[in-house]
């Protein structure tokens, strides 16, 4: 007959055997499932610092380009070109003639042209080419180039 505390002591070292196949493999699918959401996270928030950064690129170059045109007092109707303090990028400018959507009150909606105001468009275009920045800016006809 065994003693009671040779029972006792095959009882713990049977209770104190370890984890199942089972729970390594549910406690490795759970970490798995969470270092992936972490990695979309860290992804996604790079992909937004990187895009911010393009951002305050185009704007530094939209203000050095139209000062530029405002000091010469005379905006180009239409321009292509890359941006020599920017390695990869290039502009576009293209000039239109300004109009606007007037609804009377009556209902009935008209279209009217300025002569005096001409819509300069100036896109910004970085070196990956996936998505351009566009700037819009009514300046008077008088000048634009060839106006």
């Amino acid at each position: 007959m065994k003693s009671p505390t040779s029972e006792r002591a095959s009882r713990l070292v049977g209770a104190n055997r370890g984890f199942t196949l089972m729970e390594v493999l549910v406690a490795t699918a759970i970490t798995g499932i969470a270092i992936g959401v972490c990695m979309a996270i860290f992804a996604q928030g790079h992909s937004q610092a990187f895009r911010g950064s393009q951002v305050k690129t185009a704007y530094q170059i939209a203000v050095r380009l139209l000062d530029t045109w405002k000091s010469l007092k005379k905006y180009p109707s239409s321009e292509s070109g890359q941006v020599e303090a920017n390695p990869g990028w290039s502009y576009v400018v293209e000039s239109a003639p300004v109009s606007a959507r007037i609804t009377t009150p009556e209902g009935e909606t008209r279209e009217v042209e300025s002569d005096e105001l001409t819509a300069i468009i100036l896109k910004i275009i970085p070196p990956d080419k996936k998505r351009s920045f566009s700037l819009t800016l009514w300046v008077p006809s008088k000048e634009v180039e060839g106006s």
